[in-house]
């Protein structure tokens, strides 16, 4: 068992239990904060990567730990107004014949809610607890 995993957000669902669409976006978001808090620790004492060209320097720079800590606070407050709206899920999935690259167009604010957040799932298509019925 991956323990990782075990003790991430999706633990507390409960054995075989499959995370719904937004505590897997939820628990993506918490993994990326878990990641960025330790790496601002590490690096509190100054650089600890060494010299870097001026191109990484600067991807380091824009994508550190503060940036990536005030995305992931973001995208829990955009996650958290998508699940005030309660999304439709039952959307997703249901793209036009023939047009399979297409994501479905939204009718209310609970499929906009819905495509909202399978729009944020969509990096996190090759995670083990990512479901193709989400794909938008």
């Amino acid at each position: 068992m991956d323990t990782q995993a075990a003790s991430g957000p999706e633990a507390l669902l409960g054995p075989g239990a499959a995370p719904e669409l937004d505590e897997f976006v939820m628990a993506r978001i918490a993994e990326d904060k878990r990641v960025a808090a330790r790496a601002a620790e590490a690096s509190a004492g100054g650089d600890v990567a060494g010299p870097q060209p001026a191109e990484a320097a600067e991807h380091a720079a824009r994508f550190g730990p503060g940036r990536v800590l005030a995305d992931c606070a973001a995208l829990s407050r955009l996650v958290q107004a998508c699940r005030d709206v309660r999304p439709d899920t039952r959307f997703l999935g249901s793209r036009p014949s023939g047009l399979p690259d297409f994501p479905p167009q939204p009718t209310d604010q609970h499929e906009l809610a819905a495509l909202a957040l399978a729009l944020l799932a969509l990096p996190h298509a090759g995670h083990p607890d990512y479901r193709e019925e989400w794909r938008p």
